[in-house]
Parts: structure tokens; C-alpha cells; sequence
């Protein structure tokens, strides 16, 4: 049970870049220090940052002193809102189906695919409850 890199790296350029303005090194964080500091492709922090745009979890300003900062404050995003930008696809996916057929089987699918269920609600329940201000103050 894995993320893509890519949800990973969202979130560190989202906490990145919530601090980095809340300390007022920038009010625009450039775009190839995040690159740089966090030791991220130039051509994968721009893909990224299109999803995080997409989504409004940040918003971007060109020129000499451009680059990115949050849309909202850090206490407004989740940890949820970033993952969904990046990968709204579901964490388990219970779609294929087994050659065996008969109410017993049939069952145990149903009540595997439930139980799967319950854990991926659970799981962006809680990423749901935790925002980058949260993050940003440990």
C-alpha cells in the first residue's frame, strides 16, 4: 500500500513552502529553490505545481520575484485536499474479479472489499484532520 512519489513530493513542497513564507524569506517561494532544496526535478516540481494550482492549494506569481504560495492559510489545507491534487484515485482497488463464483466467494469479495473500505475512510478521515499547520508546528 504505497502513494506515487509524486503525493509524497506534494506534500513537502506544500510544507516547504508554508514555512518558508511564514518565516518571511519569501512572500513567492521561486520555484527553482524548491527545486534545489528539496532535491526535486525542475520538470516534476512544474507538474506538480499545476496539480497543487488545479486543486487551489497554492497560487503562482511570474516574474523577478514570482513563484508560489499557499492559496489559503496553512490551518485552511489538509493533508487530504494535497493527496487528492496529486492522486484522487483510491488506495485499494477491489475491481478484478476471481474466477471462482458461488455465494460463498461471492461473500467473502463483498466483505473484503467492505473491510477495504472502512480502511480508506479511515485513512483520509484522519489526513483529512491534519493540516499543514499542524505539520508545520512539530
Amino acid at each position: 500500500m504505497t502513494y506515487p512519489l509524486g503525493v509524497w513530493q506534494a506534500l513537502l513542497v506544500s510544507v516547504y513552502v508554508a514555512d518558508k513564507v511564514r518565516q518571511g524569506e519569501y512572500e513567492f517561494v521561486p520555484t527553482s529553490r524548491l527545486a534545489e532544496d528539496l532535491a526535486i526535478p525542475a520538470p516534476s516540481v512544474a507538474r506538480l505545481l499545476g496539480g497543487l494550482g488545479r486543486a487551489g492549494i497554492i497560487e503562482t506569481r511570474e516574474g523577478a520575484r514570482g513563484g508560489v504560495r499557499l492559496a489559503a492559510s496553512p490551518e485552511e489545507v489538509s493533508l487530504l485536499q494535497i493527496v487528492e491534487a496529486i492522486d484522487p484515485s483510491q488506495l485499494f482497488r477491489s475491481d478484478s474479479t476471481p474466477a471462482v463464483t458461488g455465494p460463498t466467494p461471492t461473500r467473502r469479495q463483498q466483505a473484503l472489499r467492505g473491510a477495504l473500505a472502512r480502511a480508506e475512510g479511515e485513512m483520509r478521515s484522519s489526513l483529512e484532520g491534519v493540516t499543514l499547520a499542524d505539520i508545520a508546528m512539530v
